[in-house]
């Protein structure tokens, strides 16, 4: 049984995911929310699907556990197109640190638990075996996600950096295409060509045939040297 049961407005989440074949080649949405934050005061970031075969530990460390400055600008750099749709991801990418930072210092511990999913899981488990699909009503997204919800055990009740997080204003999807449409639209304009360079072929392939056509009298290259 779940212990987070989050849900977004018209988002539809499936754990553990159905079919990831659709999906393939595709970006993946990690994200995270600290306790009870709500989904739409989410962090959350796209990563490569190459990242899918690292653990959970591997991964929250390299990136949120006291990164090396190379690591911070990776993150910065994933962030910046998804500025527009919440300005603050960095500053919330600042304070997962920060309570990361603040567990290892009092000798605390953290919890990773997915959303609609296991409590708490393995983080010795890779990101790909805890993958789910995050698909939204109104078409805007339609992702594969790790979707944690982490928790932070010192030992103390209160968290400076979770008062913070819950004063964040809650961020609306509406009139934004996630990166999965891009994929998509690619995929769709891909067709299109073909279909477009196979209209203009055939009536060119249908002339070359009469013309070389040895029944037809008359021209055409059907002697000489060639």
């Amino acid at each position: 049984m779940s212990t987070y049961s989050k849900n977004s407005p018209g988002e539809r989440l499936t754990y553990p995911a159905r079919n990831l074949d659709k999906y393939r080649g595709e970006q993946f949405c990690l994200r995270i929310t600290p306790g009870n934050i709500d989904l739409d005061r989410c962090f959350f970031v796209y990563l490569d699907e190459l990242y899918e075969g690292l653990s959970i530990r591997e991964l929250f460390y390299t990136y949120f556990v006291t990164p090396r400055s190379d690591r911070v600008k990776e993150m910065d750099a994933w962030l910046a197109p998804w500025l527009r749709l919440d300005p603050m991801l960095p500053k919330k990418y600042m304070l997962l640190q920060q309570m990361a930072g603040r567990v290892l210092s009092q000798s605390g511990k953290v919890l990773f638990h997915i959303n609609h999913g296991p409590c708490p899981v393995n983080p010795s488990e890779t990101v790909r075996d805890h993958l789910g699909t995050s698909v939204f009503s109104d078409g805007s997204f339609d992702d594969k996600i790790l979707d944690i919800v982490l928790e932070c055990d010192t030992g103390m009740n209160y968290f400076p950096e979770m008062v913070q997080w819950s004063h964040f204003f809650p961020t609306s999807t509406a009139g934004v295409k996630g990166p999965g449409d891009v994929v998509k639209r690619r995929t769709f304009m891909t067709r299109m060509v073909v279909a477009v360079v196979a209209i203009i072929t055939v009536p060119f392939l249908l002339f070359s045939c009469n013309w070389n056509d040895p029944n037809r009298g008359g021209g055409g290259f059907n002697g000489g040297m060639l």
